[in-house]
């Protein structure tokens, strides 16, 4: 309490005439933050006022699920189905890969149904490409070396996430991108046959027809590799249309 000392005599001011409160000459205690107990979060929109809703903000963190529906495309005079896009890491290998897939079952011709051996998964640009070269060259050219026209296509699987030639390094292949297949023979309707491995150079009516289909390939495709290329295509005809050069305009034709 304040003391005041005026000519001798003691002065006690009275407090309760002061017209500031007692309490304010005190300091303020420093606020803390509140706490739940057991330090529990605040519920948003319960405990604190609900937060406004950022529409660029959720745009930028909300993850874009990919989708597993086919992409469209449309092959005419094909038998097919389409099928999801493949990912390639799932093989192992984040580069192989193939958007807009489809599974090649058959082909239509003159309203014959021509079955591939083994369904051939490809991307649906290649599967354009072979379609186009089947339906108006190889098919056409099978009527014109023999009686009756190829019933049977004999390929590989089309897709394979592999390097070339099967090799364990190197460049990856046009198959792990589906755009490539190998072609190892045809059964004509007659029940005669046609072998890349054994007919290929060969005078004859089978050897002129892999000759025809073979030249006709290299106007359509942008690589093609017959058994003479080299050892790795003794047995099949490799069709594909991978990029050569820095125009994509360089083609290979063996």
């Amino acid at each position: 309490m304040l003391k005041v000392t005026v000519s001798g005599f003691v002065i006690w001011p009275v407090l309760a005439m002061l017209s500031v409160p007692v309490n304010a000459l005190e300091p303020m205690p420093r606020a803390k933050p509140l706490e739940t107990p057991n330090k529990q979060p605040f519920i948003e929109g319960v405990d604190l006022p609900q937060r406004k809703p950022n529409r660029d903000r959720e745009r930028a963190e909300t993850p874009i699920a990919p989708s597993a529906a086919p992409m469209k495309c449309n092959l005419t005079g094909a038998t097919y189905s389409l099928l999801p896009d493949i990912n390639g890491e799932r093989s192992g290998d984040a580069g192989c890969g193939v958007e807009a897939p489809v599974r090649l079952t058959a082909i239509m011709y003159k309203e014959a149904s021509v079955s591939f051996k083994n369904p051939v998964t490809v991307s649906c640009e290649f599967a354009r490409v072979l379609t186009k070269w089947l339906q108006i060259d190889a098919l056409p050219a099978a009527e014109q070396h023999f009686k009756a026209g190829v019933g049977v296509i004999g390929t590989g699987p089309g897709y394979q996430c592999r390097r070339r030639n099967n090799l364990p390094d190197g460049k990856l292949s046009e198959h792990a991108l589906g755009k490539a297949v190998d072609i190892s023979g045809f059964k004509m309707r007659d029940g005669s046959s046609v072998s890349v491995e054994t007919d290929w150079g060969q005078e004859t009516a089978q050897g002129l027809y892999l000759k025809a289909i073979h030249k006709s390939a290299c106007e359509r495709f942008t690589t093609v590799l017959s058994p003479e290329g080299d050892e790795f295509h003794k047995s099949h005809m490799h069709l594909d249309i991978g990029c050569h050069g820095k125009t994509c305009t360089y083609l290979i034709c063996q």
